[in-house]
């Protein structure tokens, strides 16, 4: 009967003033369920970080890919400095090749590779036709924001450049690598496929070596129609 008092009895907030004792058969426990700073709150603790990083990461969109083509107007300007006066433009028509990573909602990444033309004419010397042969390599952020149904886009980066040239005012070939930049507009037709035309300053350097006499002052750009296909 004893026993059964004891269990009935109520508590005292003194008897225990962390957590409940625990009274089994008239036996107590003075051990608490919680003691500050003690192994339960550290294993909580720890549970509920990972908790929370599992959901951080659970929700964390990963980055989406795509790839593109295009169909390029690529102009070469060569400003002679030699003084032979074969100073000219060399326009071409090639293939653009594009991919890149949606990093953040307002910001891509992206390459290109302009596949190289046959050489083009900018000027002719005498009976020779100087020519120009440009390959194109370039890495880009690209920034971009939503203007009604079209995406609005800039490209900043760094472009390496090769051209080579040929004809009675120089031959051989130059290696650049420079700041290269652009602005361009991109329209979806579905929620993966997607039209876009750009315009893109690859390289713009002067002195490019020539002759003994001096060197070449080259302009490389292009405007660019193509399509975009985004995995999802």
């Amino acid at each position: 009967m004893r026993d059964l008092e004891d269990l009935a009895a109520p508590v005292e907030q003194s008897e225990c003033p962390v957590a409940l004792r625990t009274r089994p058969f008239g036996l107590e426990s003075a051990r608490p369920l919680f003691k500050k700073g003690g192994k339960m709150s550290k294993k909580l603790l720890a549970i509920a970080l990972g908790t929370a990083a599992t959901v951080g990461v659970a929700h964390a969109a990963p980055p989406g890919f795509y790839i593109g083509g295009d169909v390029v107007g690529e102009t070469t300007k060569i400003d002679d400095k030699t003084g032979g006066n074969a100073s000219g433009s060399a326009k071409a028509t090639t293939v653009r090749l594009r991919g890149g990573a949606h990093i953040l909602d307002w910001l891509d990444a992206e390459l290109h590779f302009v596949v190289p033309a046959q050489g083009q004419t900018y000027s002719t010397t005498g009976a020779s036709s100087n020519k120009s042969r440009t390959t194109i390599g370039a890495a880009f952020a690209k920034p971009n924001v939503n203007v009604g149904p079209v995406n609005l886009y800039g490209l900043i980066g760094f472009a390496g450049t090769k051209v080579d040239f040929s004809g009675g005012s120089g031959s051989g070939a130059q290696s650049e690598r420079g700041v290269a930049y652009g602005i361009g507009v991109q329209y979806p037709f579905t929620s993966n496929l997607s039209g876009s035309i750009d315009y893109v300053q690859y390289v713009k350097k002067k002195n490019y070596p020539a002759s003994a006499a001096g060197g070449f002052d080259v302009d490389v750009n292009a405007i660019s129609v193509g399509v975009t296909y985004t995995f999802r």
